[in-house]
């Protein structure tokens, strides 16, 4: 067995960063595996000296002393400094374990960055930022799920194999760290038994859609830089400040007020962003300390609605397992003389990703008059920014499985500019932004799947990432 995860999630490339370790083998060493088309191995380390050490409880930092449920004293896992790998990028730590003589005791996978041990991920920053996308990985969404081996809850080995779904009662601090194995690779996540027929890789990981997303644009030639929720989070509107556009694929639910915060801003000051996902600003997260955090309600109750961000929520949208509910769902076009749909040839009312079963498994829409003839356009009512232009509408309630309003819908809209300050007297001349930034959202968590086989959710992506950055 062996187990680790990276104690900086995002260091800087060629900076310091510490893995922290646990295994019952006597020696191990560290494969870094830079993934953008694939697993490329860009360096390892020596063999390491391996220790064991207890799993935590979930809301500890596990690489301190801890203590269990009935308070006995728990181990910390043990750090192994490194120096972070030189080109920026997302990066897989394989952990290889080995025995006395020095052999391989075990053969990991190298040709995937999933896996329920044995690998840790974490990304790799420009010193300077090199690139006019930035692109987010959801590792806040990673975490909420991850149950690290996936076990269920034993009192009598009192071990922190618990998640923000499982969390027994006892538990004696609320929230979940960031400093515990898992957290897209390396762990299991909590719905880790709804397979997706599709995709047999677990969702709630790194290679189920943000690795498809990655792929993709690293086989078109897009330039991306890279960065965690935590980056975003902690350094607020100050991080997206170099970047055009800010990108977030697949499941991205878990924000925090200062990510939100960041996103408005960098919206309102006439940059961009998009959300290639669903369910998309979901929970509303505090942090207890630097490291743990804790869902405390969704947002349109806890706070202004996630419409307001992001153009869409998820309460008029769906969710369904496909094995309830097979029937496929694609997105029928409007307004098919939108820059976005230029190039794919499609007209109002085709459907595209039918094929692929696009809309799903979890989806956003924005309310609107289902009783009136297309093409649709919002009403405003659930806090949908006025000026978002429905694109496209996929019916989720024709499979079962709608909520609210029943139905994803593509769209974006322009952000207001924020309010000119008065000038004190003599003050340069300043010249306000005239516009706001846009918005794209494709508001269902499987776009990335269909970048493989669907011409026009390619085409669609494509115009939006060379319009907006």
């Amino acid at each position: 067995m062996i187990r680790g995860y990276a104690e900086q999630p995002s260091p800087y490339a060629g900076g310091h960063m510490t893995l922290r370790v646990s295994t019952d083998a006597p020696r191990f060493r560290v494969e870094f595996h830079r993934y953008e088309t694939g697993m490329t191995l860009t360096d390892k380390t020596p063999w390491l000296p391996g220790e064991h050490a207890p799993p935590h409880l979930p809301a500890h930092d596990w690489g301190r002393p801890g203590t269990g449920l009935r308070g006995e004293p728990l181990r910390p896992w043990s750090g192994y400094p490194v120096r972070a790998p030189a080109e920026p990028g997302v990066y897989v730590a394989v952990l290889v374990e080995g025995d006395e003589s020095g052999s391989d005791r075990t053969d990991p996978d190298r040709t995937t960055p999933d896996g329920r041990e044995d690998r840790a991920l974490f990304v790799v920053r420009p010193q300077r930022p090199a690139a006019r996308i930035l692109y987010k990985l959801p590792l806040f969404t990673y975490h909420a799920y991850n149950l690290i081996d996936g076990r269920p809850y034993d009192p009598e080995r009192l071990i922190g194999h618990w998640c923000l779904y499982t969390m027994p009662d006892q538990v004696p601090e609320p929230g979940v760290s960031l400093h515990r194995p898992g957290g897209g690779t390396g762990g299991t996540p909590w719905d880790v038994h709804n397979f997706d027929p599709y995709d047999p890789t677990p969702r709630q990981t790194f290679v189920h859609w943000d690795a498809r997303f990655i792929a993709w644009a690293a086989r078109r030639g897009y330039a991306v830089d890279y960065c965690t929720d935590l980056d975003l989070h902690r350094e607020g509107a100050a991080l997206l400040e170099p970047y055009r556009l800010m990108v977030s694929a697949g499941h991205d639910e878990y924000w925090s007020d200062a990510m939100r915060a960041a996103v408005a801003e960098h919206v309102a000051a006439g940059r961009n962003a998009a959300f290639f996902g669903g369910n998309t600003c979901w929970w509303r997260v505090v942090f207890h300390d630097p490291l743990t955090f804790s869902r405390v309600g969704v947002w349109h109750e806890e706070g202004p609605p996630e419409n307001e961000l992001i153009g869409v929520s998820f309460r008029n949208g769906g969710e369904r397992d496909r094995d309830d509910h097979p029937e496929p769902v694609g997105y029928r076009v409007q307004h098919a003389d939108h820059w976005v749909y230029e190039g794919t040839g499609l007209r109002d009312g085709d459907v595209f990703g039918l094929a692929e079963n696009l809309v799903g498994y979890e989806c956003d829409g924005a309310d609107f008059d289902r009783a009136a003839a297309p093409p649709y356009a919002p009403t405003g009512a659930d806090g949908t920014p006025a000026g978002f232009t429905i694109l496209a509408v996929g019916d989720a309630r024709a499979s079962g499985w709608g909520f609210g309003n029943g139905a994803a819908t593509m769209g974006l809209y322009e952000a207001a500019a924020p309010a000119t300050r008065p000038q004190a007297p003599g003050a340069p001349a300043t010249r306000p932004h005239a516009r706001g930034g846009i918005v794209f959202n494709a508001a269902t968590t499987d776009w990335p799947r269909g970048l493989a086989t669907c011409a026009a959710v390619e085409r669609i992506t494509a115009n939006v990432l060379d319009r907006l950055s």
